[in-house]
């Protein structure tokens, strides 16, 4: 084997060792004291020796996360051992936590380093009491971590008495040593993945940042509650007159695109229903075919029109005339988005000038903007400073943006005579939609026929989907009536002698449905719907 080929192999077994040598280091932390001096000006002086038993492996760096990472500015910081040189310290931010790292000569052998820095405004401020809250290990030990004692120190500046200061965790004591209030906790292990976090409280000595109270809380979220609630009333109260009443036909004075604008109903199923119309009037012929393609054969609905004009209203003749453009339903309905969002507007405007509806776009508008500007206005409070009065502007703004919001939601109300007429019209749909279901059980053809002429009235009911269509066809299957459908609608799928099965006569319909139910029909909107303080765990890190 020549020379180069064996260094080759050689640098080939290195980089393969690497990684499973890096794999191979393994700490724990024997012994961590944290002392925190609480200065008279509310900063934190920190001192912390941490004892790292290298188990395996050689290290040559260490880091700590700050008690209070997210305290004011960290200065003054120092790390120094009695078993080894310290090369280079640097804090740096690893999501969202503040670090402080160091790197020291290899070593395999156990290391004590003290660590030293000073935060300052750290201390909190809740109600009328001041709180030192230090999470040493909030998001959980990295390694197991042994003989664990935090102190925590008031300074002689604070006239304390013992019974002046809670202390938590309970297992903590508290006592006053030369004037000072010094509580601990100690841990015999804190094992990998746990928590350890202590908090003391005192009476307010010094301004320091707002920590809300429960009642503040309760309180804000009380605000919210109301301003939504007060938007909930002003919408009930807009929503205009909603009569009752049955009918067994629709108003001779409503089309369907009419209908659909009425009961705000999603505009798509205005064309939907209108296309099942043409086709059962025969302006439209829907053929059911399917098309080749690298997934397998897929469903497709192909148009053909051929529309007597004198026998069309103004939308159908648009309507017909957008649809000889194109040659499938896919295609129409993927590409005249704009066409079928600028008819049905118009449709919506006449409306308003047959008095059915009236316009609050003005009133939406303007509630909006104030919900907007309350939203704005809370989150500036808060912005500025925390108090427990800005936390009440935020909340009250977020109520009053949340009442806004749905207060603007009326849009368009019914008026008199548009309430009678879509409490007519639904009058009516409920009654067809019992009826079809009375005749699936007792004659699933004469069902799927009633359903194919009034099925461009009742695709407007809310409970009317492709599922509930898909019951009358399951019917049929396990029947020996065909129905007798129009020609409009057609289906070039399955062999010839199935053509008059009652699944295959049937399956155009739920095809079409289907095609297009995403984009249009299901459930229809009733009318106006209108459009703390935290810290990692301590730990080392191995190095090259």
């Amino acid at each position: 084997m020549s020379d180069s080929v064996l260094r080759i192999l050689v640098f080939a077994l290195l980089l393969a060792a690497g990684p499973a040598a890096a794999q191979e280091q393994q700490y724990a932390l024997s012994k961590t004291d944290i002392t925190v001096h609480v200065r008279p000006d509310g900063g934190y002086e920190v001192e912390e020796s941490i004892t790292y038993d290298f188990q395996k492996g050689s290290f040559s760096r260490a880091y700590r996360s700050v008690v209070r990472e997210d305290a004011g500015a960290l200065r003054a910081v120092e790390v120094t051992s009695p078993e080894t040189s310290v090369d280079s310290i640097r804090v740096r931010e690893t999501e969202g936590v503040r670090q402080v790292w160091w790197s020291f000569p290899d070593r395999s052998a156990p290391a004590r380093f003290d660590v030293q820095y000073v935060l300052e405004k750290a201390l909190y401020e809740r109600g009328d009491r001041n709180v030192v809250q230090l999470d040493v290990m909030a998001d959980g030990a990295v390694v197991p971590t042994r003989n664990v004692e935090v102190e925590v120190i008031l300074p002689t500046a604070f006239d304390l008495q013992r019974d002046d200061v809670t202390f938590s965790p309970d297992a903590g004591t508290v006592r006053r040593e030369a004037g000072r209030i010094v509580a601990s906790v100690h841990r015999d292990l804190v094992g990998e993945g746990e928590d350890l976090s202590v908090e003391m409280s005192f009476p307010e000595q010094v301004a320091g940042e707002y920590l809300p109270t429960a009642t503040d809380l309760l309180f804000g979220l009380f605000l919210v509650v109301v301003g939504g609630a007060a938007g909930g009333v002003a919408s009930w109260r807009w929503r205009g007159p909603r009569p009752e009443a049955t009918a067994r036909r629709p108003p001779a004075d409503l089309d369907r695109p009419t209908a659909v604008a009425l009961l705000g109903n999603r505009d798509g199923q205005a064309f939907l229903a209108t296309l099942f119309d043409l086709a059962r009037r025969g302006h439209v012929t829907l053929r059911h075919d399917q098309e080749d393609k690298l997934v397998g054969a897929t469903d497709v609905v192909r148009l053909e029109t051929h529309p007597t004009p004198d026998d069309l209203s103004d939308f159908e003749r648009r309507f017909v005339d957008e649809l000889g453009e194109y040659e499938t339903l896919d295609d129409f309905w993927s590409d005249t988005r704009s066409f079928r969002r600028d008819v049905l507007r118009d449709v919506r405007d006449a409306l308003f000038e047959r008095g059915w509806m009236e316009n609050h776009t003005t009133r939406s508008g303007l509630l909006l903007g104030g919900a907007l500007v309350a939203l704005l206005g809370g989150f500036a409070a808060v912005i500025t400073g925390g108090s427990a009065l800005r936390l009440y502007l935020l909340s009250a703004g977020m109520g009053v943006g949340l009442g806004g919001v749905i207060a603007a939601v009326r849009r368009y109300t019914w008026t008199e005579d548009g309430a009678r007429r879509a409490a007519a019209l639904r009058g009516y749909l409920d009654y067809e939609k019992s009826n079809i279901e009375r005749l699936r059980d007792t004659s699933p053809a004469q069902a799927a026929e009633r359903l194919v002429d009034v099925l461009p009235w009742l695709l407007l009911h809310d409970e009317v989907s492709r599922a509930w269509i898909e019951k009358t066809k399951e019917a049929l299957d396990a029947a020996d009536e065909v129905p007798e459908l129009p020609d409009g609608f057609v289906s070039l799928v399955g062999p010839e002698e199935t053509a008059s099965a009652p699944a295959t006569a049937f399956l155009p319909v739920v095809t079409v449905m289907g095609a297009v139910e995403s984009s249009s029909a299901g459930a229809a909107g009733a009318a106006g719907a209108g459009g703390a303080a935290g810290g990692g765990g301590a730990g080392a890190a191995g190095a090259a």
